[in-house]
């Protein structure tokens, strides 16, 4: 992939909220602007300027919301950094980084309904960049947006978990709307469409705090309720970290004891603001799984 043909999927996957928030690339004939190891395109409006610069192997939304006539470099400010390779990246990656960087803007500028009517926030998400870099690992909010941008009709459910609380129970916004739309893509999606779903779930997973491993190979593939032609295929998707994990999980669902965990899944106590952390579902099920020598320690 050449840098300008990147640049150009760019400003089309963020053409959208760019202008529901007032901003338009500058120069549009012409608008990638090379400086020394730097390369970016900027976006004016009345309320200030966005630059989304590529450097080395990152890929960073500044902002400033000084006069674009008047804003210098040393006005804008970092609003997202992402992991970025050309030598890697397909149109898939690039779709994924737009839907980070529309999120940051919308946080940044939104006039969506959303932020009119309450000034709505989304939940900070993780960024590839901070993986990468050894900084931040995944974590459930994460999951959850990446999950709903393949998904675009779980994003008022995501958004509404968020308000509601304050914080995105991951757990209750997948065990209400997130799973099922990827045990309909297992059972009859298409091969793209699991390799899609998949590359998001399993560098979650891979890459992911105990808490989204959980959320991963509980709250959802557990919904697979052990199906044996679901399983199969599932296998052929999943990293070898989270395979047989999985499985024994799906076992442990199908016997006496697992129902009572898929009945607390499916009810949930009240929600209370969080004072100090209690053992979630999966920390209990892998304590169970390794009271009966059945499933592996827990990563």
């Amino acid at each position: 992939m050449q840098l300008n043909e990147a640049f150009a999927a760019i400003i089309s996957g963020t053409k959208d909220i760019m202008g529901e928030n007032g901003f338009a690339v500058v120069n549009a004939n012409d608008p990638v602007v090379t400086d020394g190891e730097h390369s970016y395109v900027d976006f004016a409006g009345d309320k200030g300027k966005i630059r989304v610069d590529i450097f080395g192997n990152q890929a960073i939304l500044y902002y400033t919301d000084v006069n674009a006539d008047e804003a210098t470099d040393d006005d804008f400010k970092k609003a997202s950094a992402n992991y970025f390779n050309l030598d890697e990246f397909d149109q898939r990656d690039l779709k994924s980084l737009c839907n980070e960087f529309n999120d940051t803007v919308e946080s940044k500028f939104g006039s969506s309904k959303a932020s009119a009517q309450g000034g709505s926030k989304k939940p900070a998400t993780v960024s590839k960049a901070a993986v990468k870099s050894g900084a931040q690992f995944y974590d459930p909010n994460t999951l959850a947006s990446r999950i709903s941008a393949i998904y675009p009709e779980l994003k008022p459910y995501y958004q509404e978990n968020y308000d509601k609380y304050g914080e995105l129970l991951a757990e209750e916004f997948f065990e209400n709307y997130g799973a099922a739309p990827i045990i309909n893509t297992i059972r009859y999606g298409s091969d793209s469409e699991m390799k899609k779903v998949f590359k998001a779930l399993n560098e979650c997973f891979e890459d992911g705090t105990s808490d989204v491993q959980g959320v991963i190979a509980v709250t959802i593939l557990g919904k697979m309720n052990n199906e044996e032609r679901l399983i199969s295929r599932a296998k052929e998707y999943m990293c070898d970290d989270m395979n047989e994990l999985v499985v024994l999980i799906n076992q442990y669902l199908a016997s006496g004891k697992g129902e009572k965990i898929k009945e607390k899944l499916k009810n949930p106590p009240p929600y209370k603001p969080k004072k100090q952390k209690k053992p979630g579902f999966f920390s209990q099920m892998m304590a169970a799984g390794n009271a009966q020598g059945g499933m592996p320690p827990q990563m």
